[in-house]
């Protein structure tokens, strides 16, 4: 499906709209939301189109990678669907890289891949900017209920839990930036 400049599937339509709508400073940016496959064990990915990397970057246009058998089909979720408020935290979390990738020059978005695959301490810190992103965005409920759901063992092995434990804020880390964006709108 594709509405003005983004392309999403429509398995997740409600998802993504709902994510977008909280990311009114990427409306101009050209998103494609898709389907496929990559070697990371995460499941959705977010990253510039390489082709549009070289020219001026109000022109660049970004992807997030999902893969489908975890969000749709997948037995260990009611109705094979992963809860709808979780996927928005996800997508919330990604758009949060793509509004970090956005003002880098050309130079430093290859330098921060470069980083981002070799230097988990690099990971980390580009993790908690996306989160940062989203919570000052005002995705709070969402962004809290995805890592709840994802500590839960039922669900996922305990390398996993660790991991993001190991690599994204907590939950009271991500309430107070919510705060301080909230308070910053009132003043």
């Amino acid at each position: 499906m594709r509405i003005g400049n983004k392309i999403y599937p429509n398995e997740l339509r409600s998802e993504i709209e709902k994510a977008l709508s909280y990311y009114p400073d990427l409306v101009e940016t050209h998103i494609k939301f898709r389907w496929g496959r990559f070697a990371r064990r995460s499941f959705m990915l977010a990253q510039p189109i390489v082709s549009t990397m070289f020219g001026h970057k109000e022109n660049r246009h970004y992807q997030i990678v999902m893969k489908k058998r975890f969000f749709i089909k997948n037995k260990q979720f009611p109705n094979g669907k992963l809860p709808s408020d979780v996927i928005v935290g996800w997508l919330g979390h990604e758009l949060g890289h793509i509004l970090d990738y956005r003002d880098r020059s050309t130079w430093n978005l290859m330098w921060f891949g470069i980083l981002y695959y070799f230097s988990d301490s690099f990971i980390k810190k580009a993790e908690i900017t996306a989160d940062k992103n989203a919570a000052e965005h005002g995705l709070i409920k969402e962004l809290t209920m995805a890592p709840e759901f994802s500590n839960n063992r039922a669900y996922f092995p305990m390398s996993y839990i660790q991991k993001l434990k190991h690599l994204y804020p907590s939950l009271k880390q991500i309430r107070k930036w919510a705060n301080n964006a909230m308070q910053r709108k009132v003043s």
